[in-house]
């Protein structure tokens, strides 16, 4: 149940968060790239240490940053 209330909340945000689930120091920020249809393509995402990802920068920069390429490949990928 706790897996699949956080893969909803992972659905809504478009973004996937790991906070050194697979090692210590490292945090990662994940986006899907999908098709027409809405199936994941592959994804993207940014790593980086725990010290540079922080507050507003893993919350929301990274985050919107990661959509926003996304969105673009989408497009290339899609309509190209």
């Amino acid at each position: 149940a706790t897996l699949l209330a956080e893969l909803e909340e992972v659905r809504e945000r478009g973004v996937a968060h790991d906070e050194e689930e697979r090692l210590a120091g490292l945090r990662c920020v994940a986006a899907p790239i999908k098709n027409l249809d809405g199936n994941a393509l592959g994804a993207i995402s940014v790593s980086g240490p725990t010290s540079r990802m922080t507050g507003d920068r893993f919350d929301e920069t990274v985050p919107e940053e990661l959509i926003s390429t996304a969105n673009v490949i989408e497009l290339n990928l899609n309509y190209s």
